[in-house]
């Protein structure tokens, strides 16, 4: 799946495009620790224009629910 979010996760987590898949969570990847989890809440942040709640950004912890909460949000990713 090749949309602006594989694009930019894959981008920070310096990882394949096609290793980003909606089971990938954030314990399966050594760099998806806390400090870059908040680099991609900031990128998604910024590049999509909202301000995440801190239930939305404890919440995506896997690709499947960043991809809900962007949805409920009304991103078209």
């Amino acid at each position: 799946m090749n949309d602006k979010l594989t694009e930019l996760m894959a981008e920070i987590l310096k990882i394949p495009q096609s290793a980003i898949i909606d089971d990938l969570e954030m314990m399966d990847i050594p760099a998806w620790d806390s400090l870059k989890h908040m680099e991609l809440i900031v990128c998604l942040e910024q590049r999509f224009g909202m301000e995440l709640t801190f239930d939305e950004i404890i919440a995506m912890r896997c690709v499947r629910e960043i991809r809900r909460i962007l949805f409920q949000r009304g991103v078209n990713i």
